[in-house]
């Protein structure tokens, strides 16, 4: 897709220091969104996305605890492959270049298997985001070794259980740890 001079120039501009890969790719609707790494001097841009989440969106578990809002985006921010990786969805709303996604992955050491969790704000779902997210993170995380990477969700997120069908993972319903839907993918 072709995109206006402008606004690739405007990505450019967020994307000249960078060390890891990105991606600029069209969302369902044609808007242009960049997909890269996350990176230390996205702090406050990351809180913000954080915050405008919300207390009632569903089972936002980013891989870690959340007693203290500053103590868990510590820990959000913690990006250190092969074992972390979190790729954040940025778009342009009027001049402001703001973060409208999130998707990461987190594992021990040793582990060939890893959890992920993704986010989409409000308004900017149903667009293709959380879906482009995902691929790239499940492409991350096969590169590392990960032999599976899989989520534990709320059995009413009808969302994310959509997603991870269309993105070809196993469902199966687990009561263990309440009604939840476990979501898993063999990376090949």
């Amino acid at each position: 897709m072709a995109y206006d001079a402008s606004i690739v120039t405007r990505f450019d501009d967020e994307t000249k220091a960078l060390n890891g890969d990105y991606w600029l790719e069209p969302m369902q609707d044609g808007t242009p969104m960049l997909i890269r790494e996350l990176a230390a001097r996205d702090r406050e841009r990351d809180l913000v996305f954080f915050e405008g989440l919300g207390a009632d969106t569903p089972h936002f578990r980013f891989l870690a605890s959340f007693s203290e809002r500053e103590d868990t985006h510590d820990q959000l921010m913690d990006v250190s492959l092969p074992n972390r990786m979190a790729y954040i969805a940025l778009a342009y709303e009027g001049k402001e270049l703001k973060e409208i996604g999130k998707a990461r992955y987190g594992a021990f050491e040793g582990d060939a298997h890893c959890e992920f969790a993704v986010a989409v704000s409000e308004q900017w779902q149903r667009k293709g985001v959380a879906s482009a997210l995902m691929q790239h993170l499940m492409d991350t995380a096969k590169r590392q070794g990960f032999k599976k990477i899989s989520s534990m969700d709320a059995s009413n997120n009808q969302h994310m259980d959509l997603l991870a069908k269309s993105l070809g993972f196993t469902c199966r319903n687990n009561d263990e740890h309440g009604s939840k839907i476990f979501h898993e993918f063999v990376l090949q």
